[in-house]
């Protein structure tokens, strides 16, 4: 397999989890790497949302949003997508909003994955609406 049908099925799956990078193939979140995949913060849109389950939610509700096993907490950009991720995980799912650019005003860092999908450092409760 050479680089252009690597790039190519890159480009054609439906989930952006990759890019090439000098030349590698690498992880956009980083979860097959220890260390922490380094990401330029950016602004966000003004709202993104994340989907959990209802066990997280009381948790969240107390101490915001953490990465838990990840590298950063993962927010989409449309209440569809949200409801997908939680419903891997519970069938009701908790839909929470989040007052991203807010949060980016107040010193959040946000960190763009992709067109759906946004990366941020944790987000306490005030910018998260239940």
């Amino acid at each position: 397999v050479n680089m252009t049908s690597i790039a190519t099925i890159m480009a054609e799956s439906t989930k952006q989890r990759f890019e090439l990078h000098n030349g590698k193939i690498r992880a956009f979140y980083g979860h097959s790497t220890p260390e922490k995949v380094e990401k330029q913060p950016e602004t966000p849109p003004a709202i993104l949302y994340h989907g959990t389950t209802p066990q997280a939610a009381i948790a969240i509700r107390r101490e915001g949003l953490k990465p838990m096993n990840r590298q950063y907490v993962h927010l989409s950009t449309d209440e569809k997508t949200a409801r997908l991720v939680a419903l891997r995980r519970t069938n009701q799912p908790v839909i929470l909003c989040i007052a991203a650019r807010q949060a980016r005003e107040q010193g959040i860092n946000f960190y763009l994955g992709n067109e759906d999908i946004w990366l941020a450092d944790p987000i306490p409760p005030a910018f998260i609406t239940f």
